[in-house]
């Protein structure tokens, strides 16, 4: 169905929104969730995290992270990263966001399996979910225009998860490089597949971005 201007057709739009910024939400937080990896002394990083390599072992461990049952959905749209750039400080303070839930052990087990550390999939995971925050921009904007017209118990939830997706995209984006923008431009198309196989339909049809 096409989508126009009209108010009326601002609800579904933002109903779409809101079941692919879920997807993207639950991604975001796993990246934090695996106990800190001691990184051997001497390793050299890249420029990027954004590497091949990278990408790969990420690709081959979000069908089974997909498949982890949290115990607490609602808990990650309270779930912040703060203002810096210092991975390692990020997964600690995620984690500790997230201490205590159940399917913690599952999420180690599988990062572990990929040779990912927590630090590394923090950094890898937020960052590569940029070209899927910056493919939403258009439609934060129907979204909030819409919120007038969804009933109460909808438009809070609306509201939580467009201030989420903002938070995001404030956090990451002071932390990209100049590396770190080239690999987004030259591995976009592969980002976006991989977001658009997470449940929920991350990654909608352009009409369906369009006001």
């Amino acid at each position: 169905m096409e989508l126009k201007h009209e108010s009326y057709h601002q609800p579904l739009t933002t109903i779409r929104y809101l079941s692919m910024t879920k997807s993207l939400c639950r991604v975001i937080s796993f990246c934090s969730l695996a106990p800190l990896l001691v990184v051997v002394a001497g390793t050299a990083w890249a420029d990027t995290v954004l590497t091949d390599a990278n990408l790969t072992k990420l690709e081959a461990a979000l069908p089974a992270l997909a498949k982890v049952e949290q115990d607490n959905v609602a808990s990650l749209y309270q779930v912040r990263l703060q203002a810096h750039c210092n991975w390692s400080r990020h997964a600690t303070e995620v984690r500790a966001q997230q201490e205590g839930q159940g399917y913690l052990d599952e999420v180690d087990r599988i990062l572990a399996e990929h040779e990912l550390t927590a630090p590394l999939f923090m950094e890898l995971t937020a960052k590569g979910s940029w070209p899927v925050l910056d493919s939403m921009r258009p439609m934060l904007q129907v979204s909030r225009r819409a919120l007038p017209f969804l009933p109460e118990p909808q438009r809070q939830q609306t509201v939580q998860v467009l201030d989420q997706t903002e938070h995001m995209t404030q956090a990451i984006g002071p932390c990209l490089t100049e590396a770190d923008k080239v690999a987004l431009q030259q591995h976009r198309g592969r980002l976006l597949a991989m977001a658009s196989r997470m449940p929920g339909g991350l990654i909608p049809a352009k009409a369906e971005l369009l006001p």
